[in-house]
C-alpha cells in the first residue's frame, strides 16, 4: 500500500507542476482559424469581416479603406494564393492590418494579410450579403457586419454612409429575400 501512495503522490505532484508553467504572451493578432476538414471548416461568422469593395490598390472592409502594398499577402483558407482583384463584395475574410483612427468614415489602414473563407456555407453567406449590398434601398451603406447565422437566415447590421443611421437586415440564404429596418443607436457624425 505504501508504494501505491508514493506513485499517486508523484503523479499528483507532476500534474500540479505541469499546470504552473507560465504561458507566453503575444501582442500580435491571432492567426486565422485553421480548417480541420476543408469540406466543413469551423468558421466563427461573428469574427469574419465582409469585403465591401475591392481593387488592386485598396479594399473597403468594416468602414476602412485598407491600402494594398507589395508586402500585403492574399490567400484562401486552403492556402491557395489569391489576388486582390479576385475578391468580390460580400466575400468573408480574416485580415491582419494596421488602422489609423480619424473619427470619420471611411477610416484608413494598411493591409498586411487577408485570408478568404471558401467553404460552402461561407460562399452562401457571401452571395446573400452581395445581394443585399446591390439591392438594398437605404442608400450608400458602409461597414456590413454579421451578427448571427443559422441554417437558413443571416442577420447583418450596417450604417448609412451619409447620415450614419444604423440598420439591421435579415436575409434568407435560400431565397435571398431580405428585410431591412432602422435600429436605435444611430451614430453621431463628427464635424
Amino acid at each position: 500500500m505504501g508504494k501505491l501512495a508514493v506513485v499517486l503522490f508523484v503523479l499528483f505532484f507532476t500534474m500540479a507542476l505541469g499546470g504552473c508553467t507560465p504561458q507566453p504572451v503575444s501582442s500580435e493578432s491571432a492567426p486565422p482559424p485553421k480548417a480541420v476538414n476543408l469540406k466543413t471548416p469551423l468558421v466563427d461568422y461573428n469574427s469574419v469581416r465582409v469585403v465591401q469593395l475591392a481593387s488592386e490598390e485598396a479594399l473597403l472592409i468594416d468602414g476602412t479603406y485598407y491600402e494594398v502594398t507589395a508586402a500585403s499577402t492574399f490567400t484562401t483558407v486552403s492556402g491557395e494564393p489569391l489576388q486582390p482583384e479576385d475578391l468580390q463584395p460580400g466575400d468573408l475574410v480574416f485580415l491582419t492590418a494596421s488602422k489609423t483612427t480619424t473619427g470619420q468614415l471611411p477610416e484608413k489602414g494598411v493591409l498586411l494579410s487577408l485570408v478568404k473563407h471558401e467553404d460552402d456555407m461561407s460562399q452562401q453567406i457571401s452571395i446573400a450579403i452581395a445581394h443585399v449590398l446591390e439591392n438594398q434601398e437605404m442608400g450608400d451603406i458602409i461597414a456590413p457586419e454579421i451578427k448571427s447565422v443559422n441554417s437558413h437566415l443571416i442577420t447583418l447590421q450596417f450604417r448609412d454612409w451619409a447620415n450614419q443611421h444604423k440598420y439591421e437586415c435579415i436575409v434568407n440564404l435560400k431565397s435571398l429575400a431580405f428585410h431591412v429596418k432602422e435600429i436605435s443607436g444611430s451614430i453621431q457624425k463628427t464635424p
